[in-house]
């Protein structure tokens, strides 16, 4: 057994009259010598006794005397577990001269604080295995000087390295590190996003990480969808981490780390008009509003149509410029119907490109699809056929007048 420190402790304290022999506790040792949390630690108590008076205890078989082990303050009452409070000697008899040894052990929780933990030992004495009132106390400390497993994230990178609203598939890479002194084993890593967060894929960002000794790092990867309406801001991601320790003892931790989203742009399609007869030409207003938190340089509103539907377009890119956060902008497109389109609302596909605020360091290129609505409302009336019918009309009317006056004649 290796030693860790040889406290000379003195005295076992105060005994009542009826029982004033007393102990002398020699030494406290410690094994292992240097403790971490985590440890199962053997405590070896060794005392002796020094006869002063009621020596008709000592060395009579009728009395004997035992020692054990109690948490003495609440650090220790919360961290340590005594399993073995009476240690391995049983209740024995006394004699003079004789040095005697128990061994406690005691199980230091994987997540203690470095620190010094107080036990008291507890001396009862026993007339023919009753107990009798004199009890002695002894304290001690244990010293924890390192922690044992010590699960952290020491960095943090993000792929874009500025994180916007709308982003998607956002790599987060993250070093987890045990800077403690035990190995951790079936370690994983799971992230706890806040609302406007979420993972872009279905292991809901919980990532397997294996073993992790002590001293070593190791890098997972996680991924994440930002709502494309999240106001900026800086959030709090929570890593839980739950892990072993060789001793097959479980252990749960939670990390908090801050994610920043910043600001962009974020057009919509805030209104639309249009209308128009099958075989004309006609309008269709598009007002276009930035609802973001930054603004949008060099808008740009496309319409699209599919290939079935029944309109041509001299003009399909409209340009607006910048638009303020809360600014609108309207762009018009002129719409060739022709003749042959259904009278209904046809729906057509709008893109919105812009800039991010060169000012603020965002040169990236946003893309919006959007849509608008214009109504064919009915036919254009067929010119040729009208004229037709008006001439006939003419035609028939000088036919009757003619007819009126040779009668008259």
């Amino acid at each position: 057994m290796r030693k860790i420190s040889l406290v000379l402790l003195t005295l076992l304290i105060l005994a009542l009259p009826t029982v004033s022999a007393r102990l002398v506790l020699d030494s406290v040792q410690f094994d292992p010598a240097i403790i971490a949390s985590g440890d199962e630690v053997d405590v070896v108590v060794q005392f002796h006794e020094t006869s002063s008076g009621d020596e008709d205890k000592v060395g009579n078989e009728e009395y004997s005397f035992n020692v054990f082990l109690e948490s003495d303050d609440t650090l220790t009452k919360k961290y340590v577990i005594i399993q073995d409070t009476e240690g391995n000697n049983l209740r024995g008899t006394i004699y003079t001269g004789s040095n005697y040894n128990k061994v406690f052990r005691v199980k230091v929780a994987q997540n203690a604080p470095a620190g010094n933990y107080e036990f008291r030992l507890v001396g009862q004495w026993y007339y023919k295995d009753v107990p009798l009132e004199s009890i002695q106390f002894l304290r001690f400390k244990m010293p924890v000087k390192k922690e044992g497993i010590i699960m952290d994230i020491s960095t943090l990178e993000t792929v874009p390295s500025e994180v916007r609203p709308g982003d998607n598939y956002v790599k987060v890479v993250a070093f987890i590190e045990n800077s403690g002194e035990k190995d951790a084993k079936s370690a994983e890593v799971k992230l706890n996003l806040p609302e406007g967060l979420s993972s872009s894929y279905s292991n809901d960002n919980r990532v397997w990480v294996g073993r992790v000794n002590a001293g070593e790092r190791r890098e997972v990867t996680f991924y994440i969808d930002v709502d494309d309406k999240v106001k900026p801001d800086l959030f709090n991601i929570n890593y839980n981490f739950n892990y072993m320790d060789l001793d097959n003892n479980a252990y749960q931790k939670s990390r908090t780390i801050p994610f920043r989203v910043k600001s962009r742009p974020y057009l919509e399609v805030v209104s639309y008009e249009g209308e128009g007869l099958s075989g004309t030409t006609s309008k269709l207003y598009v007002t276009v509003k930035n609802t973001g938190t930054e603004s949008a340089e060099s808008v740009d509103v496309r319409l699209l149509k599919e290939s079935s539907q029944p309109f041509d377009f001299d003009v399909r890119s409209n340009y607006v410029g910048e638009l303020e956060p809360d600014e609108e902008g309207t762009v018009v497109f002129d719409i060739k119907i022709k003749s042959d389109a259904e009278i209904k609302d046809h729906d057509f596909k709008i893109i919105i490109r812009s800039k991010g605020d060169s000012d603020e360091g965002d040169d990236n290129i946003y893309t919006y699809n959007r849509r608008a609505k214009f109504s064919v409302t009915g036919k254009k009336p067929n010119l040729l056929v009208t004229y037709g019918i008006a001439i006939a009309v003419i035609i028939l009317i000088i036919v009757a007048i003619s007819a009126l006056r040779r009668k008259k004649k």
